[in-house]
């Protein structure tokens, strides 16, 4: 979808999950579990409200993300 086509609450939703994402990832190649822990469950609201306000979320390759977590489930932690 074209990015003029978002409500400016959508671009805002999709730009908090893109840096979420990009959290946890920095989380898990630092390895510290809290910071995993934190980020994930950041990641995890942000996913949850962007849902119950109707926003679709995509992966980067603009297909619908499968590895978004869904409403009102939390993220398992990584083994470490």
């Amino acid at each position: 979808m074209k990015r003029s086509t978002l409500s400016l609450f959508e671009q805002e939703m999709r730009d908090q999950i893109a840096a979420a994402r990009a959290a946890l990832t920095e989380a898990e190649r630092r390895g510290e579990p809290l910071l995993v822990q934190a980020a994930a469950s950041h990641l995890d609201g942000l996913v949850d409200l962007a849902r119950r306000n109707g926003v679709t979320l995509e992966d980067e390759a603009g297909a619908p993300a499968d590895d978004a977590v869904p409403a009102g489930q939390p993220a398992a932690a990584p083994a470490h």
